[in-house]
């Protein structure tokens, strides 16, 4: 009895977070955080070593920004955050480092 109701526990659980939408953004992230790591990982290939520091130095605060950024525009004042913060934290953090890839690729080095 015990084993079914753990079960299904998890199994809401994990249905709830499907249901609105959370996996399929976590997923899109991951990809969108593997492309930024490619693009990263080429372009600090072709730089001097001071421009690698350079650049490894402004990733790290680049990175830190966004998620700031994403966790200020995505706070609700009147509630303590859930689902719709939740996607919202996201999907900036997607259109960020989207963006962030495009500004890497850019860069004519």
């Amino acid at each position: 009895m015990k084993k079914t109701i753990l079960i299904l526990m998890f199994s809401s659980f994990s249905f709830s977070q499907s249901v609105n939408g959370e996996d399929e953004l976590y997923k899109e992230y991951q990809k969108v955080d593997k492309e930024l790591n490619s693009v990263y990982n080429k372009l600090i290939k072709k730089l001097s070593e001071t421009d690698k520091k350079n650049l490894i130095e402004a990733q790290k605060a680049w990175i830190k920004f966004r998620d700031l950024d994403c966790k200020f525009q995505s706070q609700d004042p009147d509630n303590g955050g859930g689902p719709y913060e939740n996607k919202m934290k996201i999907d900036c953090t997607i259109k960020k480092t989207t963006d962030r890839i495009k500004e890497l690729e850019n860069l004519d080095w």
